[in-house]
């Protein structure tokens, strides 16, 4: 059945809002959208669903970072002197979109400009679409709370949180080209650059840092998107995130007896994370059954933050990731980063994989501390040049105190787990340029497996952010791997034949998507006029 088309313009948009029902398209005409709108209690049906959408139809106050940024440090210090971390997490409901106990809604190309705290906020709802969204600003782009919250599908989205004309080269460039012209930081002050780290997120107990109303930057402490507890059944696609604090955040606090029900099924898959200042991706407390594949990290602080109590069945693959440039003003005590940032203690319902992706680091893999059933395989890892120093000072693979036997209390502060059979760690076949590895890290008590091999991957061309040029000049062969699915089968993921890395020949390594995505309910919906940005292609 066609669509019903009902137009709205600023000044009738809230009564149109109240009058949405199944099948009905929503134009908002090109202007300024500066009150909050609420979507409440709407719902469409697969075959017809309710669409908002609004070419050139700008929704927020377009309030400038600056004129947001003292208010964010009282509220901030407020939670503080409350016993609460300092943010203003608490008020991401003060949104400018928000869609409450809603099912079946679509919202497409619309602009979202300087709302603060909050662009997009879903709570209780099921069966929602956001696509082709513009976001400037915000702490959060996009909030997502309830527990009967599940099936978000948020794709071919841009979100540039620290607003600057070099975000906008680089948005601009992976929509036109497919990759970055340049991938050179913003040379004005930027939240990359010039913003030390503990004046977004730091704490007393953890760094002896309270909340300076007059200098911190506590705005900025937010995320593309955040999710509060919610069940799952979410597929983060092709979307570009630049010049941000963090990127993709679950949190799971639910009761110990319902935890599993949460924080499950879950695909990021195509999208481009460029100069993320903390966390790309970051599942938080407890998760199950994530994808995470095809990804481009430029300039990531730690691209995979996962410090979970309890988690299995992930599925890293086909990632690319290039990090030449180090953050933070000099003096900044949070500038190396890692790759994976693992947690004290950790329990394993079911495996980790990383597998067939390819890196160029200037940083560590593994830190500190440790994780349990992970499996790295295939992945084709190499160094830049900083200060130099090839690979650079401090990017030993299993962090700087690698050498250091297990005496003292806090043995894994300094360097990356040697328990890898009580934990099921397995390390093989990986093509890894350091000088210490895999030999030197073998002899200081870690037991990489024999395939692995010490050596430069030669990569055609290491350009930070030149997708192909991450291509291997050489055929390294792949171990073959076969991975374990939560429903108790398993599938060959790496067949005989294939090369290390994410590369193979022209296509990036691809395997079966897991059966939510295979069968994902797509709403019924009208053809968009507005191009994608097409950053899943290669």
């Amino acid at each position: 059945m066609a669509q019903t088309v009902r137009k709205a313009k600023p000044s009738n948009i809230h009564a149109r809002l109240t009058k949405l029902r199944a099948g009905m398209t929503l134009e908002l005409k090109p202007g300024s959208y500066r009150r909050p709108l609420v979507v409440s209690g709407k719902s469409g049906t697969q075959a017809e669903p309710i669409v908002i959408r609004g070419e050139k139809a700008r929704l927020g106050p377009e309030t400038p970072y600056e004129d947001y940024r003292i208010e964010a440090n009282r509220l901030s210090a407020v939670q503080e002197a409350g016993g609460r971390y300092p943010g203003v997490y608490y008020l991401a409901d003060d949104a400018m979109l928000i869609l409450r106990d809603c099912q079946w809604v679509v919202v497409e190309d619309l602009e979202f400009d300087g709302c603060w705290p909050t662009a997009i906020y879903i709570d209780n709802c099921q069966h929602i679409t956001l696509r082709g969204l513009d976001i400037r600003g915000g702490t959060f782009a996009i909030g997502a709370t309830g527990t009967d919250t599940r099936h978000l599908l948020i794709e071919d989205c841009t979100w540039l949180q620290d607003v600057n004309a070099a975000g906008e080269r680089d948005i601009a460039s992976i929509r036109r080209k497919r990759r970055l012209e340049t991938a050179t930081p913003p040379d004005n002050p930027s939240l990359w650059g010039s913003i030390d780290w503990e004046e977004v997120h730091g704490t007393w107990e953890e760094n002896q840092h309270r909340v300076d109303i007059d200098a911190d930057h506590r705005g900025f402490d937010g995320d593309f998107f955040r999710a509060w507890t919610i069940a799952g059944y979410v597929i983060i696609r092709n979307n570009i995130i630049a010049d941000a604090f963090n990127a993709v955040h679950f949190f799971n606090t639910a009761a110990a007896s319902i935890v599993t029900d949460y924080c499950r099924n879950v695909l990021i898959e195509g999208n481009w994370f460029i100069r993320i200042r903390d966390n790309a991706i970051e599942p938080e407390d407890f998760a199950w059954n994530w994808t995470i594949r095809h990804n481009r990290f430029v300039d990531c602080y730690i691209p995979f933050s996962f410090e979970m109590q309890r988690s299995g069945y992930f599925y890293l693959y086909g990632n690319l990731g290039w990090n030449p440039h180090r953050p933070g003003p000099p003096l900044d005590d949070h500038t190396r980063g890692q790759l994976f940032k693992f947690p004290t203690v950790h329990a394993a319902d079911g495996p980790h994989y990383v597998f067939n992706n390819s890196w160029m680091l200037r940083s560590p893999l593994i830190k500190k501390r440790r994780f349990s059933h992970l499996v790295h395989v295939n992945n084709a890892i190499d160094y830049y040049d900083e200060d130099g120093h090839r690979p650079p000072e401090g990017a030993e693979p299993f962090g700087p105190d690698w050498q250091s036997g297990d005496t003292g209390e806090t043995p894994e502060e300094g360097r990356f787990t040697r328990q890898w059979e009580p934990l099921s760690i397995r390390f093989d076949a990986d093509v890894v340029g350091h000088p210490h590895f895999p030999d030197a890290l073998r002899q200081a008590g870690y037991p990489i497996g024999p395939s692995a091999r010490g050596i430069r991957p030669d990569f055609a061309d290491t350009t930070p952010g030149v997708p192909k040029g991450l291509r291997t000049t050489v055929h390294h062969p792949a171990e073959r791997l076969e991975i374990a699915l939560p429903d108790g089968q398993s599938l060959v993921a790496v067949d005989t034949g294939a090369a290390v890395g994410a590369w193979q020949g022209n296509r990036l390594i691809s395997v079966d998507s897991p059966p939510f995505v295979q069968y994902w309910p797509e709403p019924n919906l009208p053809k968009r006029s507005k191009a994608s940005p097409s950053s899943s292609a290669a």
